[in-house]
This record gives structure tokens, C-alpha cells and sequence, in this order.
């Protein structure tokens, strides 16, 4: 695809033709590196926005996920203790005899 650009500072331009020589390239070139460069900046610089936003929606979810499942233990805990109450049992007793049969380490 062809840009024409038109009314370029004198001084723009031969910012740009020093700077073409030094990279041994055209001006054409440079200018189109440039072009395609911003372009590409642009777009990383939105992909990195919306990774952000998404991560930031991921960390909420994570967090919500904590305390549901922090809240989840808690009631867990005083049913089993309640249970523990109701069956007139020691929890270390239900505790040892878990660990035995079950393999489960509490």
C-alpha cells in the first residue's frame, strides 16, 4: 500500500535522510519501519491492556474463590464438631481412627 505524506518540516526531512544514511537504507524504508514499528507498538500495547483487564478479573475470581472456600472450612469444622458433640465422641479419637482406616492425615 502506498501514504503519500505532504508539508514535512525541511528540517523533519533531513532529521530523516541523516538518520536513512546511517542505517544504510532509504528514507522510504526507514519511514516504513517506523510506520510498521508504531503499528506494531500499538497493537502489543492493547494486547497488553486487555491481558491486564483479564488478569485483574482472574485475581477477583481467585479471591472470591478463597473466601468461599475459606468459609466452607469454617462451617465444615463446627458441623464436625458438632457431630463430634452430638455422637458424645473425642474429635482426637475420630481424628486417629480417620488417619487409620482412611489414610487420612487431618
Amino acid at each position: 500500500m502506498e501514504i503519500k505524506v505532504r508539508d514535512v518540516d525541511t528540517g523533519a526531512v533531513k532529521v530523516l535522510n541523516d538518520e536513512a544514511r546511517k542505517q544504510k537504507v532509504s528514507r522510504n524504508e526507514l519511514l516504513k519501519r517506523h510506520i510498521e514499528d508504531l503499528a506494531q507498538f500499538n497493537g502489543i500495547k492493547r494486547a497488553e491492556k486487555e491481558l491486564d483487564s483479564t488478569i485483574s478479573r482472574v485475581g477477583d475470581a481467585l479471591e472470591i474463590t478463597y473466601n468461599r472456600l475459606d468459609q466452607l472450612e469454617k462451617q465444615s469444622m463446627k458441623m464436625y464438631l458438632l457431630l463430634a458433640t452430638v455422637l458424645d465422641v473425642d474429635p482426637e479419637e475420630v481424628d486417629d481412627y480417620l488417619e487409620k482406616v482412611f489414610k487420612i492425615n487431618i
